[in-house]
């Protein structure tokens, strides 16, 4: 009996320590890629974070530099409690959604981590007035923010950040005041942006 209890015991402690989150000397190592191509991503950088009790992560240490390849390899201290992910991001506007952010395992070698980014992409909006209107506004959206109210634009050019490889629908709407009562016309396009491209919407009015 008493043999009995002994292993069972033991067979607990094991059982234990084998869940006990490690601690220490943690390596990290492996690939920035395309989260929609999966093909390499250079120019970026990576970032460990580690989620605080109260919600939320927080940027462990410095950032790290990737290759020509998305490569990356190096070491932190980690602590036993907290959870740690790995995030990407450039300055071109390439980053890491937190919830496909790749965990690592604290006081172990973590190796083959492929840390998904999206990739920016642009578009260009060509507002052509054309005849030229005096009292007209409009209103596009459809790219990444709040999009854009313009009163009397005539000829005008302007570029936000989109993602790419995501479909999209670019919408406007057309004001114009210069008949009683005022016509409202509604357009879109469908753009489809491949990373570092920028697309042309070409709004006449």
């Amino acid at each position: 009996m008493r043999h009995f209890v002994y292993f069972t015991m033991s067979a607990a402690l094991l059982l234990l320590s084998g869940c006990a989150q490690e601690s220490g000397p943690t390596q990290v190592s492996g690939q920035v890629v395309d989260q929609v191509t999966g093909q390499p991503v250079a120019g970026t950088t990576v970032q460990v974070e580690q989620a605080g009790r109260g919600g939320g992560f927080a940027a462990v240490g410095p950032s790290y530099a990737t290759d020509g390849q998305g490569r990356f390899s190096f070491r932190f201290e980690a602590e036993s409690e907290p959870t740690y992910i790995v995030r990407a991001s450039s300055e071109l506007g390439h980053f890491t959604d937190r919830t496909r952010a790749p965990d690592v395992k604290a006081g172990r070698k973590n190796e083959q981590v492929r840390v998904p980014v999206l990739a920016p992409a642009w578009v260009r909006i060509q507002l052509v007035d054309e005849p030229p209107k005096s009292r007209v506004s409009m209103y596009v959206s459809g790219y990444e923010g709040d999009g854009d109210r313009i009163n009397f634009p005539g000829d005008t050019t302007f570029i936000r950040y989109g993602l790419a490889h995501l479909t999209k629908n670019i919408y406007w709407v057309i004001s114009d005041y210069t008949s009683s009562p005022t016509v409202v016309t509604e357009f879109r396009k469908q753009i489809d942006a491949a990373a570092l491209d920028t697309v042309t919407v070409r709004i006449v009015f």
